[in-house]
This record gives C-alpha cells, structure tokens and sequence, in this order.
C-alpha cells in the first residue's frame, strides 16, 4: 500500500538500529575486554553519553507511536 510506505521505511530502519545494538551488545561481551585505566573509563563516560541519546530517541518514538494509535 503506498500510503504505508513512509512506515513500512521506519520499521526497516527501527529493526536495522536494533540489530545493530545487538551486534554491539555482544561485542561488548559484558565489558569483559574493557581497559581499566583512565582512558577505558573516558571511553566508557562517552558511551554512556550516547546510550542517554539512544534512551531519549527511543522515549521520543514511543511518544509518536503511541500518538499515532490514539
């Protein structure tokens, strides 16, 4: 359905990014290769930054999916 396409394009995208933490998730191995020097822990600080964007963004889309279905 065409109307759908604009959607059917943010779920593919939605599944993309999900998979791609995944793939992160286990690549971090439950931080088991992380340094344990300054360094390790300004690379952590960072990460934790931008898992806080990661939770905002996803806040945000439910907010929209969930308007979307009132």
């Amino acid at each position: 359905m065409p109307e759908n396409d604009p959607c059917e394009g943010v779920v593919i995208a939605l599944k993309q990014q999900f998979d791609r933490i995944g793939q992160l998730l286990h690549e971090l191995d439950d931080g088991r290769w992380w340094p344990d020097d300054r360094a390790g822990n300004e690379d952590a600080d960072t990460v934790l930054l931008h898992t806080r964007r990661i939770e905002e963004s996803l806040q945000e889309i439910a907010r929209i999916v969930a308007a979307m279905k009132d």
